[in-house]
């Protein structure tokens, strides 16, 4: 049997790193993960998937993601269940194994200060132009 789960996406909040009782890190956070094909109303549409890291992972993680930071994400997918005032209720989340930043700190602050959009800086004169 196999369990793998490969996948790149952003994530939709910066990531917070909690201990257990136990001071064990762990990190969780949701990552936005882009359809193939859109939909019905020709929109396209992202799935929103939970995952978890535990100790170094989840602390470089903490430290080095943010939100709308792109990531690829390596691991199983993981289901469990738990009951609160009389029902059960189940989860379903991606247990990381390792990821990579796929963008540099340079295009993170792009993205985040909207520099992208602002091409101003970019257009060059006739008399600027290297030939």
């Amino acid at each position: 049997m196999y369990n793998k789960v490969i996948m790149i996406g952003r994530l939709t909040a910066t990531p917070e790193m909690v201990k257990t009782a136990t001071d064990k890190s762990v990190t969780r956070a949701t990552l936005a993960v882009n359809r193939r094909f859109k939909g019905q109303d020709g929109e396209k549409q992202a799935d929103f998937v939970n995952i978890v890291f535990w100790g170094k992972l989840a602390e470089s993680l903490a430290s080095y993601g943010s939100k709308g930071s792109l990531l690829s994400i390596d691991g199983e997918l993981r289901t469990r269940h738990y009951e609160k005032d009389g029902s059960k209720h189940y989860v379903t989340e991606v247990l990381g194994h390792s990821f990579q930043l796929l963008e540099s700190r340079a295009q993170r602050a792009m993205r985040e200060n909207n520099a992208a959009n602002d091409l101003t800086d970019l257009v060059l004169e006739e008399e600027e132009l290297p030939f």
